[in-house]
């Protein structure tokens, strides 16, 4: 792009479609891919290609390259006069666009723009963005009103005050690279900038669905009649919602809305500081630290509701320690299971008074593969654990919840001596599913390894150590120093992190200052990954792939692994 003659600035709008965040972090797979895809063409693309009023601007939307080449296609085609793909593998930072729209903008002020790629912007809106420009040296602008629309169609009024449709106006500097929108997270813009509220209409809709969960809807439902006003795309949305099927399903989430603002009161104050922004009229903030109200409130109330937890953890604590080291055998025969030359610990908890089927269903395939295996289960008191039904060659013991895993390694191993004795004795957890297949390749690998302490996968973060999801300990060194006093020395910590810092890196950092040697049963070189990267997380694809059959948790349970959900549920029901 040049400069249209008579007019001081470039103009550019920027899309992060499916480039990671996350170093290391494989691509999306292709159904989110193609899913996402839908809401694009829907939603956003035609609610850009109809803008009215605008000066000329360009369009640059970044692409992970790491994908097949039909979708590659279907993009291109959709480019064609509406937009510039670009290509990469590198994570997104916030400095991603800067070359790319250096290369195209060479007017000495530079307006970039955001926006997601399934959302959509009020036909006006870069005209709107435009009519704000007034030579400022750096200035945010923002418009507080957008809309919301979820998968059944219905609309809710939506206010924010520093929205994730921003745009940056920035006067260029000789020789340096431009900043873009993305200088700063648009929640904390205005730590780096003064944001510009902008009275105007409805502006923004966000498109609420199943991949895009961070999207909470916080405001009041609303006539759909609102969004055929101010928006021209394709997305389907219940335009026929009215009179009182619209006062019904308004009661209804208001219903809704009270629950929500009761249990987070964030919530709440966000919705009235946005509220309160719209009721002002055009004005500019002048920069700050940048952490709105509403943040700081959330903030407060994390704090005092982390201080109550402190304190119930310390009563759980104190209750369940009386109890401490104290098994009680609830189902199969651990003598039979302990009898041999090898065993599987596995370290359960929930909530529940059942043992996670996941849980079950590993020991049963460990114990198939002639590797008997003594689930440990932690409950609280109130909580008492009911006999599952195991297989030969499984055992379950129950004892009290403190110490999260290595206390349950540290009781299995004081109760049972002899564990710390065999040839091979496996620590593992339920943080991992599976299997998602045979266990040979694993098991192969502990039996043929010539480290005394070997683990899955090594994190080079914050300092060298095994991750402790599955530990496999050779020779009988569990029962000499010093990893048999580093377990009978397993205190309870107040949270995982400190458990991940006393235990997970402590041990080994203690078999390392022993001159014990301690392996990684599959590295970043084998997998083909970069070194620095969170291998169990971001590279479970490859993980499995080389013969490992679990999968972390979290990669199912945690929203922001929405993506690869369906593909790692395919693999483990395969």
């Amino acid at each position: 792009m040049t400069a249209t003659p008579g007019r001081p600035f470039d103009h550019l709008l920027l899309t992060r479609f499916s480039a990671v965040v996350v170093p290391g972090a494989p691509p999306a797979p292709a159904e989110w891919l193609h899913y996402r895809l839908g809401f694009f063409y829907d939603a956003c693309l035609p609610s850009v290609t109809r803008q009215r009023g605008a000066e000329p601007f360009d369009w640059l939307v970044l692409f992970d390259d790491r994908c097949n080449d039909d979708f590659r296609d279907q993009v291109e085609e959709l480019a064609e006069g509406a937009f510039t793909p670009i290509w990469s593998r590198e994570p997104f930072r916030r400095d991603s666009f800067a070359s790319h729209v250096a290369d195209r903008a060479d007017a000495a002020y530079l307006i970039t723009t955001r926006i997601d790629s399934d959302d959509a912007m009020a036909v006006d809106f870069m005209a709107r963005v435009q009519a704000e420009f007034a030579g400022q040296e750096r200035m945010f602008v923002n418009f507080p009103r957008g809309v919301q629309i979820d998968r059944t169609g219905a609309v809710y009024r939506s206010n924010i005050v520093s929205s994730p449709f921003l745009s940056l106006i920035e006067r260029r500097e000789e020789d340096l690279p431009p900043e873009t929108v993305f200088v700063a997270k648009h929640a904390r813009a205005r730590g780096h900038a003064p944001l510009r509220q902008v009275d105007a209409p409805v502006m923004w809709a966000q498109v609420v669905h199943g991949t895009n969960v961070s999207n909470i809807v916080n405001g009041r439902q609303t006539d759909p009649a609102l969004v055929r006003d101010r928006f021209d795309f394709d997305l389907a949305y219940d335009d026929t919602l009215g009179g009182r099927r619209l006062r019904r399903a308004q009661a209804g989430h208001a219903a809704r809305l009270g629950r929500l603002w009761a249990q987070h009161p964030g919530e709440l104050a966000k919705w009235a500081e946005a509220t309160a922004v719209t009721t002002r009229g055009t004005r500019t903030w002048e920069r700050d630290s940048g952490e709105p109200l509403a943040e700081r409130l959330d903030t407060a109330t994390k704090d005092l509701r982390q201080r109550v937890r402190d304190g119930r953890f310390a009563l759980k604590e104190k209750t369940n320690s009386l109890g401490r080291g104290r098994l009680r055998v609830v189902a199969g025969d651990v003598e039979q299971v302990l009898n041999g030359d090898r065993v599987v610990v596995m370290a359960e908890w929930s909530k529940g008074r059942d043992v996670r089927p996941s849980a079950l269903r590993a020991a049963q395939a460990y114990a198939a593969a002639g590797w008997p295996t003594l689930v440990v289960s932690a409950r609280d008191p109130w909580a008492r654990l009911r006999a599952p039904s195991v297989p030969e060659g499984v055992a379950v013991v129950s004892r009290p919840n403190s110490a999260y895993d290595f206390g349950s390694w540290r009781d299995a191993l004081g109760a049972y001596p002899q564990i710390a004795t065999k040839d091979r004795v496996v620590l593992t957890n339920d943080s991992i599913e599976g299997p998602a297949g045979p266990l040979d390749e694993l098991l192969g690998r502990i039996k043929e390894t010539e480290a005394n302490v070997w683990g899955v996968t090594l994190n080079p973060r914050p300092r060298r150590h095994l991750h402790s999801f599955l530990l496999a300990f050779a020779g009988g060194v569990l029962a000499r120093e010093p990893l048999r006093n580093f377990f009978a020395e397993v205190k309870a910590q107040p949270s995982k992190k400190s458990v991940i810092g006393f235990y997970e890196l402590g041990l080994t950092a203690a078999a390392d200052e022993a001159g014990l040697r301690v392996e990684a049963g599959w590295t970043a070189d084998e997998l083909g990954v970069p070194e620095a990267t969170l291998i169990p997380i971001y590279a479970w694809q490859e993980l499995m792939d080389a013969g490992f059959p679990f999968v972390k948790r979290v990669l199912l349970t945690q929203s922001r692994f929405a993506a690869w959900r369906p593909v790692i549920e395919a693999r483990l029901e395969a």
